[in-house]
């Protein structure tokens, strides 16, 4: 039982411990007082996230994206395809403008790197922290990692958060604050809370409110689903999804996940310690922003959003979860620049933990690729499979072997072939006992064919209908590919050309259709 003399000692062990770090952080400020340090530091992280930019391997979102934008014949055909996606045009349209004029395979990483630079330099010079607090901002996971390296909308939409407190103070920013709902659903309700800062600023400008207004117009329009839309639904009891919300809610406070084998991105961390560290980060952000009314509610605003929407649509990965994170951290900006909220103690020394597990999770993705797609293509070219006839289960883990590739993959169950998804179609294969069901029928009455899973199917389907052929270990992301031959004793099926997405154009040049 916790007594409350366990309970005070607690708190002045924290109090204690939030100082000392405090203390070492102004240690650190005094030395980069010194403008030669300071510059040098500021170029060390500019080529410290280049660096992990051009050494990112995508993901399968981040090819879906690229694929995408790059794929679809015509702007019409991309606003199309983005009604089974869910997300306004701006990411893709900047993607589709970086292929052309950088070649596909160096659009994401082009476009980022153009992002991250404008983004850490606003941090660097424009904003009202101290050095030292700039330097861990910097190099914290939310920023250096999850929002700058990895490649998505959310890259852009953090991108035009920091410009918008950049340019608080300028009609510019109401550029910034109109494109927000363009990039995302999240960053479109960031961009309400920003036009209500900017009426309690004074600075409501009604040509700025008619502007975002449109752009809000135009992205609602842009996420209509198609007719054939599956949602992205999830059942689970209230119970259980306030537990998982709560859960992802502790990698704000300590932003490293972990698995059974280590850091992995998909790792997240068990409820018993994220429930607790969720628990502690939602106190220390009212601690943070008490002396502010209105940005204390708009953060529980922006908190009882996200926990709706988990609860009733769909549980939000960590990784938007982080906006909580990045919206205090802006609130603090503001506070700090108008001098109503100063970076506290507890809050330096969040910064501080972010950044040493920033730091931490560029070393290990220095040592492990984040994905191993370009591995899986090199291994199934290298065996000469490359024109087989390929099937891909669950159906979006082939995204990046296709993307490098050009191999297509028939989507299970639908008897077509694809290198993007639409989300029209879900399976009914829920279990191994369906799934080997499924593939004697296809090879009883097709033939051989191949498959590439990130499930060990091995040890539930028989060896006479599935054999292995080779196992890619999986990156950081936690997804592995498993290659096997379906039906190794039966004739080799015919390729099938039919397409689930009619038009689409092939990423690579080399590829026929």
């Amino acid at each position: 039982m916790i007594t409350l003399a366990d309970r005070v000692s607690s708190t002045a062990f924290v109090h204690l411990l939030c100082g000392y770090t405090s203390r070492i952080v102004d240690a650190l400020d005094q030395q980069l007082a010194r403008d030669r340090i300071w510059t040098s530091t500021v170029a060390l992280i500019i080529v410290l996230q280049l660096s992990l930019i051009f050494g990112h391997r995508p993901w399968l979102d981040e090819w879906q994206a690229l694929q995408l934008a790059l794929q679809s014949p015509t702007l019409a055909d991309l606003f199309r395809n983005l009604r089974y996606e869910g997300h306004p045009p701006l990411w893709y349209l900047m993607l589709r403008a970086g292929g052309a004029l950088v070649g596909p395979y160096n659009a994401l990483p082009v476009t980022a790197a153009m992002l991250a630079i404008a983004t850490q330099m606003v941090i660097a010079f424009a904003c009202p922290f101290s050095r030292a607090e700039r330097v861990l901002l910097a190099t914290g996971t939310f920023v250096l990692f999850e929002f700058l390296t990895l490649s998505r909308s959310l890259t852009l939409g953090v991108a035009v958060l920091v410009f918008a407190m950049a340019l608080w103070r300028h009609r510019s920013v109401w550029l910034m604050i109109a494109l927000l709902p363009m990039c995302d659903f999240l960053f479109g309700a960031l961009s309400g809370i920003l036009l209500v800062l900017q009426w309690r600023d004074g600075r409501l400008w009604r040509p700025g409110v008619a502007l975002w207004l449109a752009s809000g117009v135009m992205a609602g329009w842009s996420v209509m689903p198609a007719p054939d839309m599956i949602p992205a639904l999830e059942h689970k009891t209230l119970l259980v999804s306030l537990a998982d919300y709560l859960a992802s809610i502790g990698l704000l406070a300590v932003p490293l996940q972990w698995g059974e084998h280590g850091p992995t991105w998909n790792g997240g961390v068990p409820f018993s310690l994220g429930g607790f560290a969720g628990i502690l980060f939602l106190l220390f952000a009212a601690t943070q922003l008490r002396n502010d009314w209105l940005a204390r509610a708009l953060f529980w605003g922006f908190v009882a959003l996200t926990l709706g929407f988990s609860v009733t649509v769909y549980p939000l990965p960590s990784r938007h979860l982080m906006l909580i994170a990045l919206l205090l951290i802006l609130l603090t900006w503001r506070g700090a620049a108008d001098q109503t909220i100063k970076p506290s103690a507890g809050f330096r020394s969040w910064l501080a933990v972010g950044s040493a597990c920033g730091l931490f999770v560029a070393a290990w993705n220095f040592v492990v690729p984040f994905d191993t797609a370009d591995a899986a293509g090199r291994a199934i070219v290298s065996r000469g499979l490359g024109d087989k006839h390929w099937m891909v289960f669950p159906d979006s883990r082939a995204q990046g072997v296709s993307a490098l590739t050009g191999i297509a993959f028939e989507r299970t169950e639908a008897r077509c072939m694809q290198d993007f998804i639409h989300w029209n179609f879900r399976s009914a294969l829920r279990d191994p006992k369906r799934l080997t069901t499924y593939l004697r029928h296809e090879v009883a009455t097709r033939g051989r064919f191949y498959l590439l899973s990130d499930l060990p199917l091995s040890p539930t389907v028989p060896r006479d209908l599935l054999l292995p052929i080779t196992y890619i270990p999986a990156g950081y992301d936690a997804f592995a590919y498993y290659l096997f031959v379906v039906g190794p004793d039966r004739p080799e099926v015919a390729k099938n050309t039919r397409f689930c997405v009619p038009n689409q154009r092939p990423l690579r040049g080399d590829t026929a259709r």
